[in-house]
This record gives structure tokens, sequence and C-alpha cells, in this order.
């Protein structure tokens, strides 16, 4: 009963899911060497705080950043063959959350997601999403 707790929606997640799927990603993401960097993720000095809804919003937030590692390299290609990276608008603090949110998109089949009206949004994950869609 408890596995079927955790299907995956295909529709999307909540804003705070992303976030925290981003700060998790950016803390494990496998750095290049310095010559061969080509997209960069911002200054992870700092532990972030993580701050899960439930224990659903904390399975879906590791799994997004553990398929978004997965698939790093590929998602980094995607992203610089298409142009969307490197973005002026885009501080590499939030590159994280691009990759994730991009791996979201391209999993989702690229169908728009759900946005969940009790949320309040985080305007980061909103411009991201915004900012995917027009590319």
């Amino acid at each position: 009963e408890k596995r079927t707790k955790f299907l995956i929606e295909k529709n999307g997640y909540r804003d705070s899911v992303y976030i925290n799927a981003a700060k998790i990603f950016q803390g494990i993401h496998t750095e290049k060497r310095k010559d061969r960097i080509l997209v960069r993720y911002g200054d992870d000095s700092v532990s972030p705080t993580l701050t899960f809804k439930d224990e659903y919003s904390q399975y879906v937030s590791y799994e997004l950043a553990f398929n978004a590692l997965k698939y790093q390299d590929l998602l980094e290609e995607m992203l610089l063959d298409s142009c969307v990276y490197p973005c002026q608008s885009i501080p590499d603090e939030l590159t994280s959350l691009l990759v994730v949110m991009l791996y979201d998109l391209q999993d989702r089949k690229f169908q728009a997601r759900e946005i969940f009206d009790e949320e309040e949004p985080v305007a980061e994950v909103r411009k991201i999403e915004h900012y995917l869609y027009r590319y």
C-alpha cells in the first residue's frame, strides 16, 4: 500500500519540491574539471536548508534530484545545444533549478504542469518554468 503512495505524478510537482530538489542537486552534482566546465552552478559552499511539507514531498524531491544527477551530462548538453544556457537573466545559483526542471519537463514529455492553488508560488520556479517553455 505504501508503494502506491509514491507513484510519480506526470503532471509536475509543487514549487517547493523543485526548490528542494534543486538544493539537493546543487550539493551532489558532478563537478567538471576546470578546463571542461561549460555549465556553472554557482556557489555551493553554504549547506542548504531543506523544508519538506510531508514524506511524499521529501521522496519526490530526492528522486527528482537523483534523476537529474543521473542524466546531468545529457541535460547540460540539451541546455547548451538549444541555446537555453547561458542566459543573462538567470544567475548561476539557479542553474540547478534549471537542470532539475528540465529533467522533469522532458520526463512529462514537455506537457504543461498542473499548478496547485493551495500553494504559495515561488518566483524563481515560475521564472525558470516560463523560460523553459519559451524554448
